[in-house]
């Protein structure tokens, strides 16, 4: 049974500001993973703790945790507590396990806001729960105990097999610039002999900027400082004899004009191992002329705080500020083999062995650019970026192979959850045997959305996706797999067809940030930000059906919508013919199909022979229609 949570339960929000909290003996909850204290309590009492803001921020709505405590504790003013009003009713723990995980059809989907996104106290009032016998309550909560060590017990194992794989990237990375990862090959040009020719080219460049052939020598690499042997025709040598070096600086941020869109201006958080946004802050060419520029295929390096040592190299020109050293490599000498040698260990170790300021390490540009490094013959490097790339390949595949089974094996605990949630939701039969409907729930309109969006999901580069045939296909799916869906398909001249139903959808699809319906589009479905993410859920929901519905998705992947409106009409003709105990024949649906609109007529009949005679092969029929 179904019940309003505020009907059932008291909704108390927070009292004290979180940052107006006083160390005591009391626990304070708060919004993050890690509770604080107080010197007082709030409420003495089992709780469910409800955020009434996004956990990630302005701007999206999210929501990380439901929370649940018991006894004495202080509540911070960002978040809610829901209390029963009768425990001998429904639990507080089986409360928090229920909204805990259907937080997102229930909870996230009401947020409000588009800035400040935040969740009403009304809303979550008005959220629909369902509370089985106690019995059934306790039973759950056993269950969710039993689930969750389990679920421990496998995080602990895929984190220990991702770091065994960050080791392996390490032991490549080291082989790498040791001169173990690749053979050697006698015929390259030594060392050497690229490093004259980059100190040439560097008095080259010196000469043209006006500063002199000659730049201050730094000590030689004494032997005692060199950490391990390399080969032959390696060299040891400092980084700044590598390339030209450079920092960062920061435009006067007073003056406007120096910022915009003609070239990107990099900051630590923008450098990643996976890439360097470029796309967060800019400056214009006036704000460039007060900045540096740095060139494309440039290695550049974070050199302060935590993140000392993150780097990767650019794509194109850019500046940067002066938290960020850059080296572009001479003769040859690629960002990318930079940035492969500038991450080993042994890189990694020496630039925090350089780094000096307290609490706050800094590395500065004389210091980082004396490191020495080991530099092999310009074959070799691009042997070495070869290997490492296709040894990376294969520990990025495992690496998704294993998160792919930690989330399967989260998305197992919510669907074994959820069948323990499951009820009778649909209809209530009364002693007398009359029936009463319900009327859909927050999570029904949720789970019509997540099978729209699978359907989009797989489909939205096929120019023949559009509105009457994404209808159409979850018309198909709902029936061919005895689903109960809100939808409304009533006899349209186009078919089977629920007037309301696309609007809604394009509506959740875009709040939800999966997809816009964009009708001058060649593909009317563009694909937003959160593309993709709707699947945990339609996993969750559609389990069951799964196999059914990528059947229809497989079978009508490139089919016209003209095609599928002969499709889904004739299998309403079917149903309506099964529900009526008509005896089949042929020439009779076709009459059906004719009678339903006289929009049909614009399908021959050997057109709807042929579209039936397919059906009937595929196994497009009716459940219990008997041709």
């Amino acid at each position: 049974m179904k019940y309003r949570l505020g009907d059932i339960c008291s909704i108390t929000k927070g009292g004290i500001g979180i940052m107006k909290a006083i160390p005591g003996p009391y626990t304070m909850i708060a919004l993050g993973e890690t509770d604080k204290t107080h010197i007082e309590y709030q409420f003495d009492t089992k709780a469910v703790i409800i955020p009434l803001v996004s956990s990630t921020g302005h701007g999206h709505a999210s929501m990380k945790r439901v929370k649940y405590c018991e006894g004495k504790f202080a509540l911070g003013n960002i978040l809610c507590a829901v209390i029963p009003n009768d425990e001998s009713f429904v639990l507080a723990k089986y409360l928090h396990i229920y909204l805990h995980w259907n937080r997102e059809e229930l909870l996230v989907s009401q947020m409000k806001g588009m800035a400040n996104v935040s969740l009403p106290m009304n809303r979550i009032a008005d959220v629909m729960v369902t509370v089985p016998s106690i019995d059934k309550q306790r039973e759950i909560i056993e269950l969710e105990k039993q689930l969750v060590e389990k679920e421990i017990e496998a995080d602990n194992l895929f984190a220990d097999q991702l770091t065994q794989l960050e080791n392996l990237k390490q032991a490549i990375l080291q082989e790498a610039v040791q001169g173990k990862l690749v053979k050697q090959d006698p015929k390259d040009e030594p060392a050497s002999e690229l490093l004259k020719r980059i100190k040439a080219e560097k008095a080259t460049l010196r000469q043209a900027q006006g500063k002199g052939k000659k730049e201050k020598p730094l000590p030689p690499i004494k032997p005692e400082v060199i950490p391990f042997e390399i080969p032959e025709n390696w060299v040891w040598c400092r980084l700044i004899d590598v390339g030209t070096t450079q920092t960062g600086t920061t435009p006067p941020t007073a003056n406007k004009e120096f910022f915009g869109k003609d070239i990107p201006f990099i900051k630590p958080a923008d450098i990643s191992l996976s890439g360097i946004n470029y796309e967060n802050e800019g400056l214009t060419l006036a704000g460039l002329e007060k900045g540096v520029l740095i060139k494309e295929n440039s290695l550049m390096m974070v050199c302060i705080g935590g993140s000392t040592g993150k780097s990767n190299y650019t794509n194109r020109d850019v500046s940067c500020n002066q938290q960020i050293n850059a080296i572009k490599g001479l003769c040859g000498v690629s960002g990318q083999f930079l940035q492969y040698f500038l991450q080993s260990p042994y890189f990694q170790k020496a630039i925090w062995a350089k780094s000096s300021g307290g609490t706050t390490p800094i590395v500065n540009k004389s210091k980082w650019e004396s490191i020495p490094i080991p530099l092999p013959p310009l074959s070799e490097q691009k042997r070495i970026v070869a290997e490492i790339e296709k040894q990376l390949a294969k520990t990025k595949q495992l690496k998704e192979h294993i998160i792919a089974n930690q989330q399967a094996t989260e998305q197992l605990l919510k669907a074994l959850l959820h069948q323990a949630f499951e009820m009778e939701e649909m209809v209530i039969a009364k002693p007398k045997g009359k029936v009463i409907e319900l009327k859909p729930t927050n999570v029904d309109y949720y789970r019509r959305t997540v099978l729209a969006a699978e359907i989009v999901w797989q489909l939205h580069k096929e120019p023949t996706l559009g509105h009457l045939k994404l209808q159409k296909l979850i018309y198909l799916c709902q029936k061919s797999a005895d689903m109960q869906l809100p939808t409304n398909f009533l006899r349209q001249a186009m078919g089977p067809y629920d007037n309301r139903l696309m609007r809604s959808i394009d509506k959740q699809l875009k709040e939800k940030k999966w997809f816009e319906y964009k009708k001058e589009q060649v593909f009317k479905y563009q694909p937003l930000e959160k593309a993709g993410q709707h699947h945990n859920d339609f996993i969750k929901y559609f389990s069951a059906e799964s196999e059914s519905i990528q059947f229809i998705i497989d079978r009508f992947k490139t089919i016209k919508s003209d095609i599928v409106e002969i499709v889904a009409t004739l299998y309403a003709c079917m149903n309506n013919m099964l529900n009526e105990n008509i005896i089949f024949s042929e020439a009779l649906l076709i009459q059906r199909f004719y009678e339903w609109s006289e929009e049909k007529k614009k399908f021959s009949e050997d057109q709807i022979k042929r579209v039936f005679s397919r059906m009937k092969e595929t196994g497009i029929i009716p459940k219990g229609f008997d041709i």
